[in-house]
């Protein structure tokens, strides 16, 4: 029987994507930052990761699909997009260094941290040029590989953890994240060399406390709400759009903490989102990995050749960009690719079966 599809939850993920869009139109000034906790939504992305994937994958694990075969599946679920973005990223930097070269590291670092991107691992090497972020050309990858290495680490060793040693670990990595907010004062953390050990924080608090809600929520009634999908959706775009940070953190605090796991938990016992919702979900990895070289791009037209040009105007033509590039890419690019590799290592594990039969 196939697994269930928590369509409120694929929209939720949809909703999200959205925030960290209109957040970064914010820090590129192309518009007012509405969004001030957008951030969050990678916080979000944990917890909901955690609980899908766990969802997903745990009963295949305990039982005999082993930790590389699951790694495979989420590289070949996670890559093909990704490698875009990162070569994206790369293109924009050379744009930049080739036009505004003060403004971006030199070329051996960016040919460098290219490749290292490419490959979905963080640059850390980088210098002030480049605010010593961890994917210089596309921020947002970042939680990427955060995602990668919770996934790894969860199909390795967390998968036959009991309970309360998982909720050991949130706990702890909750601590860990307070800790972390109270240092910087923000849960803006993880995408740079700095704060790196609060991305660490962040993905073992959240990723761990999704498995948890995955093992227990059928423990538990989980009421339907009246139209759940927009109300929730409506929700989390609250939970965003809340306080920004003044020195302590508290709002950030209590989204990640409480309200955001309360997001999901609720999104477990909701029905169809409909078509709307559907389109969300579906669109909201690529908008997620291959929007912000598009705002990079409108921002340098903006402070430059397009100067003149109407913010608000730019800001909806970079979008509505977004969005036809993800819907393109996912339906002509990442769709099919996925296909293909998996009748590859398909293919490729017959023939070493039957290799291993002679």
């Amino acid at each position: 029987m196939p697994a269930r599809r928590y369509e409120t939850l694929d929209a939720l993920r949809g909703v999200a994507a959205l925030a960290v869009v209109i957040f970064h139109l914010g820090q590129f000034r192309l518009e007012p930052q509405i969004v001030p906790n957008g951030f969050l939504a990678v916080d979000f992305f944990f917890v909901l990761s955690g609980f899908v994937v766990a969802h997903a994958y745990e009963g295949q694990l305990l039982d005999r699909l082993s930790p590389w075969a699951f790694f495979v599946k989420r590289v070949i679920r996670l890559y093909p997009l990704a490698l875009v973005g990162a070569a994206a990223g790369m293109v924009v930097l050379l744009m930049k260094w080739h036009s505004v070269p003060d403004k971006v590291d030199g070329l051996p670092q960016i040919l460098l941290s290219g490749l290292f991107n490419g490959l979905m691992l963080p640059t850390f090497f980088g210098g002030d040029v480049s605010k010593y972020e961890l994917f210089p050309g596309n921020g947002p990858l970042w939680s990427l590989f955060f995602e990668m290495f919770s996934n790894v680490l969860w199909a390795c060793f967390g998968v036959r953890m009991r309970n309360g040693a998982l909720a050991a670990i949130t706990l702890l990595s909750g601590a860990a994240l307070i800790m972390a907010g109270l240092h910087f004062q923000t849960l803006s953390i993880g995408f740079d060399i700095a704060t790196f050990w609060g991305g660490i924080a962040r993905v073992c608090f959240g990723f761990p406390l999704g498995v948890l809600i995955f093992r227990l929520h059928h423990r538990f009634h989980i009421p339907s709400i009246s139209m759940g999908p927009l109300f929730l959706g409506l929700a989390l775009a609250a939970i965003f759009a809340g306080p920004a940070d003044r020195g302590v953190p508290l709002w950030g605090f209590v989204s990640v903490l409480v309200l955001l796991p309360a997001i999901v938990v609720l999104g477990i016992g909701q029905g169809s989102s409909g078509r709307i919702g559907a389109m969300l979900g579906a669109l909201s990895y690529p908008i997620y990995v291959l929007h912000f070289p598009v705002l990079v791009i409108a921002s340098g037209l903006h402070n430059s050749v397009l100067s003149r040009l109407n913010v608000h105007v730019l800001a909806s033509v970079s979008v509505t960009i977004v969005l036809l590039l993800s819907w393109v890419s996912l339906r002509f690019y990442d769709e099919p690719m996925r296909r293909a590799l998996v009748r590859f290592t398909s293919d490729s594990g017959k023939r070493r079966l039957a290799s291993n039969s002679l």
